[in-house]
């Protein structure tokens, strides 16, 4: 047991340091969010008695305080130079003849090559003293780049002293460590949904949003961000002999530092062609994008005897894929009204196939985008999915005017209510104010609804319409007074349907309490923020209670959100309809946690969910799962224990039968978890 007060601080930061690892790194956490919590508290409340006892790689210490006025330039030691790229196979060819020729190989010897996925992020750099993170730095161009030290401080991947898991491995006296800065897919339909709401312009892909948080004066902001990272290089070294890059990355990893786990040591140019193919029909698997494949020479005496140009290093070349595009015609120029009273045009299309999928519609974005593209009713335009996710025009093609393609005009009201539009000064949206604005209510209550809320299976958007037009629904607390003899005067809703929906209302009334503060549609509040909330607020009551700074103490909730949550729960409308939902049934509590369930056949396993399950929807199988103390991963990998796949699995099922991972059908899943 520790002895003094900074010998606890000390147990407490060495002890958050190893599950900061094991959740953010590893991906095998092993201990609950909770329990994370209060070591992090217990820490912070020692840290404010006894100050003097802080130290700069404390966990307290990710987040700074007061927001920079601008960032300082940092000189690189090492030149962050560029990479030259290729395109074909026969260029990769091309390129391995050349280091054969250049390095005075035999044209027929094979060399290694080390190739890893080429992460659409944002490359930064991390130096380290005695262990320590010291600074870090974008990559600017290349000789000198900006210090974002205190945004890359809230990247929980990021360690701030390296702490060997191999304690044999010697933490060298100064290492700078290169990588790549990127944001996961789900965060960023999390964060453009958040900006939409908040009516701020959304950012065109995920390396967008990366480049953005970390230019981002105020590193608080940037922590709710939920940046990764991807370390992928050594940029310089003292006290360390690596003779290969793979023997980089091996040191890199045994530092505590992610490394992407797609990185393959190939021993010819054909084996890095087919892994580089292999990847290019397979990046679709991934939730995080990547434009490419980066192919390195491994042996690091070679890459001193090869050198660099005066603009890249001549022992790695990029393989770049090509973006999938489409070409179809934009039929109309529609206005949807968001729950907040947003107004986004969006594109009605011929339907399309784009990246697997059939495309019909694509977001504008905004009145502005529309200007600067030209963009017209009749207009052939080019598709591309934004991140591979969102699709969106990238350009018009003039060249296929006709003269009857007609130029949108911005509306000066509403297309729901006709009220008057406004925008302020400082935003691209046009907003709707009114708050009684049918397509507002149509929208607040479909979010209600939806599957990430209170999941009320059956109340589509066709039947919210019916509801609302007919007066039966006039905010989603009237949900809970629906009668069935008002349900089966609707168009399409037998006796059987009413039934089952005036059920699946009933059942909605016992979801746990994060997922009622997700539905009431909270400005940049979602299902994970919801979560937190819940974590520290056991009831609503408390949360609508709670002051702002309360909230900007809880770790990932900044000064907007804390704002945007006092403002909703001080609106006189808002807690008149939840007291109408407190009336109608509807739980405010935070469920009592299921106990774990000493289950070998879940206890400490993995799971990845793929497909469509028939009774379990995605959320309530991930619960299920962690109820048990089981793990849920997005990924299948040689650690995965369960591939739970559903109907239509995709991708992930053929990865899980290469990997030999026990695959479970729907049944199987029930006795396994029974």
């Amino acid at each position: 047991m520790p002895s003094t007060i900074k010998e606890k601080i000390k147990q407490l930061c060495d002890t958050i340091r190893y599950h900061d690892r094991k959740y953010y790194v590893e991906n095998n956490p092993e201990i609950t969010d909770y329990d994370y919590d209060q070591l992090l508290k217990e820490l912070q409340r020692l840290e404010k008695l006894h100050p003097e006892f802080i130290t700069p790689d404390s966990p307290t210490q990710r987040v700074g305080g007061e927001p920079l006025t601008q960032f300082p330039t940092i000189e690189h030691r090492v030149p962050m130079l560029s990479i030259d790229n290729t395109y074909s196979d026969e260029e990769l060819r091309e390129f391995d003849q050349r280091i054969k020729r250049m390095a005075d190989i035999d044209l027929h010897h094979d060399i290694e090559y080390v190739v890893e996925l080429k992460i659409d992020g944002v490359a930064i750099t991390l130096w380290y003293e005695n262990g320590l993170f010291v600074r870090g730095a974008t990559r600017g161009d290349g000789f000198k780049g900006d210090d974002v030290s205190a945004n890359l401080r809230t990247i929980r991947q990021i360690p701030l002293k390296l702490e060997p898991v191999d304690k044999k491995l010697k933490v060298p006296s100064s290492i700078e460590i290169r990588g790549e800065i990127y944001l996961p897919n789900k965060e960023f339909q999390r964060l453009n949904e958040e900006r939409e709401e908040s009516g701020e312009p959304q950012f065109a892909n995920p390396r967008n949003a990366a480049a953005g948080s970390l230019k981002l004066l105020d590193s608080r902001i940037t922590a709710q961000r939920r940046l990764c990272l991807f370390a992928y290089a050594i940029g310089y070294f003292e006290g360390i002999e690596p003779m290969t890059h793979i023997q980089c990355l091996e040191l890199i990893r045994g530092f505590g530092l992610p490394v992407n786990p797609h990185t393959r040591l190939c021993k010819h140019i054909e084996d890095v062609i087919h892994y580089c193919n292999e990847w290019d029909k397979r990046r679709a698997e991934l939730d995080y994008m990547v434009d490419g494949m980066v192919v390195k020479v491994n042996s690091l005496v070679l890459h001193n005897q090869l050198g660099v140009t005066s603009k890249s290093p001549r022992w790695v070349i990029s393989f770049k894929f090509q973006p999938e595009q489409a070409i179809t015609k934009i039929e109309e120029i529609v206005v949807q009204v968001g729950k907040t009273g947003t107004l986004t045009p969006v594109a009605n299309l011929t339907p399309v196939l784009l990246a697997g999928t059939t495309v019909s519609r694509a977001t504008l974005h905004n009145f502005d985008e529309i200007r600067r593209k030209d963009i017209r009713e009749g207009d052939h335009v080019v598709l591309q999915k934004a991140g591979e996710i969102i699709p969106q025009v990238i350009s018009v093609l003039k060249e296929k005017r006709k003269g009857t393609e007609t130029p949108f005009t911005e509306p000066a009201v509403c297309p729901e209510c006709k009220e008057k539009v406004v925008r302020n000064d400082k935003e691209v949206y046009l907003r709707c104010h009114n708050p009684l604005c049918q397509a507002q209510v149509k929208r607040r209550i479909q979010y209600f609804a939806g599957r990430d809320a209170m999941d009320i299976e059956g109340m589509g958007p066709a039947l919210v319409e019916q509801l609302v037009d007919k007066g039966f629904v006039k905010d989603y607390s009237d949900i809970y007074y629906l009668k069935y003899d008002d349900l089966v005067t609707l168009e399409r809703m037998g006796e059987k349907s009413s039934q089952n929906l005036i059920h699946a209302i009933e059942e909605s009334k016992r979801r746990d309490l994060d997922r009622l503060i997700c539905a009431l549609g909270i400005p940049n509040v979602g299902s994970h923020t919801a979560e937190v909330l819940a974590g520290r607020f056991d009831t609503l009551e408390k949360l609508a209670n709670a002051a702002q700074e309360e909230l900007e103490s809880i770790y990932e909730i900044g000064p907007v959100v804390a704002k945007s949550i006092v403002e909703f729960f001080q609106n006189e409308h808002i807690r008149e309809i939840i007291e109408k939902l407190k009336t109608g049934g509807v739980n405010t509590r935070k469920l009592e946690t299921q106990k774990l369930v000493k289950n070998p056949k879940v206890s400490g396993k993995s799971f990845v969910l793929t497909g469509t399950l028939q009774k379990y929807t995605r959320k309530d199988a991930e619960t299920l799962i962690k109820s048990l103390g089981g793990r849920v991963l997005s990924s299948v990998s040689k650690k995965t224990d369960y591939l739970v796949a559903g109907e239509d699995p995709g991708s992930k099922l053929d990865k899980a039968k290469e990997l030999n991972v026990h695959v479970l059908d729907e049944a199987a899943f029930e006795r396994v978890t029974g």
